[in-house]
């Protein structure tokens, strides 16, 4: 499919976005891998070639190991690892050692369903594999290098006085202060641990059987585990995706950012700086003249230059120092520097003393990052990483689908290939079902009703008495009209008509004042319950798992 196409997300309920069809998972995956052999980068000394095959069977076997800390992966492993393939066709997959990998990734957030949905559709995009190929893995990536910005929702809950709808925040946290999700430790167990009976009893009304009933109880075992909001958030809907019969691995980026691979990735991209930094810049412009952008921090920033200081997109921080910082680079002779450009670099600040295309290089950063030293990607990179090196295929969402063409643009550019092609899936599921006709009207008709009582009087006849001869005065009027530049005699008598016809429906448009207000908060109701942004873990547990299955088309 094309990178340059516009993605929309679907208004109707239970409505989803899956481009391509999953019917052409298969061939899309195909083409991919095959695109793949094309390909004749170097990176920290490896070709992309041994590269992708190091980092996937590094990949698949962190996978398997963290995701087996709380779920069974036993049906996964004869999937995911091993020689050969299954089955009687020929096609064997992206890998030497394990088949084809589908990847998806977000925050680990409590995000909504049309987020959610990624997952089953990642799922399914690896069982049509399997079912072609005999070997399939899919892997979600737990975006954990985002900065955590809430840690609360938005809950609808009937007003008991009025009846009506009004959103109330429910924490789950106490504030983590705008540092990266995975150094986010649980600040307030009382308030982790009581979050889901609380959302249950807000939302029982709306929900019967909400999500969060069985999520937040899985939530709670995980914290207990590692003590980690992410950690805790992620691990509990992947267990209960586990319930619903999804087949899938999880990993977290920081996890995945460890090691030779992605130090080798790395690499590559500062191998010659200077052009990088170019063709990110150019690409960022042109990007931005096609789509009438005028911001400058949009889609993202230019990275910018300080004397022989290039800056990166990527991220410094560690486990003393936990407030990401950009990234910089410099190169002197065969050193590389990479800092945080901190006033205080003690430990932000890494040197290389080989050159940046050898072996030597690509040990020395890898030993160097760690706790105290984390380098981890801005979204471009994290994408560009996942489907050139990681995946064979990558499952977007509409907001990274649309950002990501501007990563294929830098990655054709620079490294000298053809970027694979991606899936892009969404969907809306509204938290209740408002397709029954209204039993009343909106705010806009009695907006426009009152207009109508000042602007066209005698249409309320059938509603209030009003002088037969002044509507008849009023028709006349219309009847004989001047031509232009005679009219203004005409227009101040019938003026003078409406102004007496509307003085007597006073008492209506009083009438229709109220049922305006009344309106207005109805209509304010339905806004919140028909939002497709509510989180996931709100909705009706049988409902939501049924209108999966059905955009799916199981």
């Amino acid at each position: 499919m094309n990178i340059t196409d516009s993605y929309r997300a679907p208004r109707g309920d239970g409505e989803a976005l899956i481009a391509p069809p999953l019917g052409r998972v298969v061939e899309s995956t195909t083409r991919n891998i095959d695109r793949a052999k094309s390909w004749s980068a170097t990176f920290g000394g490896w070709g992309i070639d041994e590269l992708r095959a190091i980092a996937r069977e590094q990949l698949v076997q962190a996978a398997l190991r963290y995701t087996s800390a709380y779920r069974n992966v036993f049906p996964l492993i004869d999937s995911a690892a091993g020689p050969g393939t299954r089955g009687s066709g020929s096609w064997s997959g992206g890998s030497r050692h394990c088949g084809a990998i589908v990847m998806a990734g977000h925050q680990p957030t409590l995000f909504h369903p049309g987020v959610w949905f990624k997952n089953f559709a990642l799922d399914e995009a690896a069982t049509r594999l399997r079912h072609a190929s005999g070997r399939a893995v899919a892997i979600n990536l737990v975006i954990d290098n985002d900065v955590a910005s809430v840690s609360s929702i938005r809950v609808p809950r009937v007003d008991r006085g009025s009846g009506m709808i009004r959103q109330e925040s429910i924490a789950y946290d106490r504030s983590a202060g705008g540092i990266p999700l995975e150094q986010c430790r649980i600040r307030d167990r009382e308030l982790f641990d009581s979050f889901g009976d609380r959302v249950v009893e807000a939302i029982r009304p709306m929900s019967r059987d909400p999500v969060v009933g069985y999520h937040w109880p899985e939530a709670i075992a995980a914290a207990n585990r590692c003590e980690s909001i992410s950690c805790a958030i992620a691990a509990a809907r992947h267990a209960l995706e586990a319930r619903w019969g999804l087949n899938t691995l999880e990993l977290p980026l920081s996890v995945a950012c460890r090691g030779e691979p992605f130090a080798a990735f790395i690499l590559g991209l500062l191998a010659d700086l200077p052009r990088f930094h170019e063709t990110y810049n150019s690409a960022v412009y042109r990007y931005r003249q096609l789509h009438g952008i005028r911001s400058a921090a949009h889609p993202v920033p230019n990275l910018a230059r300080s004397d022989d200081w290039f800056e990166l997109p990527l991220w410094i921080y560690g486990d003393d120092s936990p407030q990401r910082r950009g990234a910089w680079a410099r190169k002197r002779g065969d050193e590389l520097e990479i800092s945080d450009r901190h006033s205080d670099s003690r430990v932000r600040s890494i040197r290389l003393t080989s050159s940046v295309d050898c072996e030597q290089a690509r040990d020395q950063l890898s030993g160097q990052l760690g706790p105290r030293f984390k380098l981890r990607p801005r979204a471009l990179i994290t994408t560009m990483y996942a489907r050139l090196i990681l995946s064979d295929l990558f499952i977007h969402g509409i907001g990274g689908a649309t950002y990501d063409a501007l990563g294929d643009q830098i990655a054709a550019e620079f490294f000298g290939l053809e970027p694979p092609e991606m899936m892009v899936v969404s969907a809306t599921i509204r938290l209740t079902s408002l397709d029954r006709e209204r039993a009343t009207p909106n705010a806009d008709w009695f907006r426009n009703r009152i207009r109508q009582t000042r602007f066209a009087p005698e249409s309320f006849s059938d509603e209030a008495e009003l002088p037969r001869e002044l509507i008849e005065a009023k028709r006349d009027l219309l009847r004989r009209v001047p031509p232009r530049g005679q009219k203004l005699a005409w227009h101040q008598e019938l003026t003078r008509v409406n102004r007496e016809l509307s003085m007597k429906l006073d008492g209506l448009r009083e009438r229709l004042g109220v049922e305006l207000g009344l309106a207005k908060h109805r209509d304010a109701s339905d806004a919140i319950l028909q939002s497709r942004e509510h989180s996931f873990c709100l909705f009706d547990r049988e409902r939501l798992a049924d209108s999966f299955k059905a955009m799916l088309g199981r």
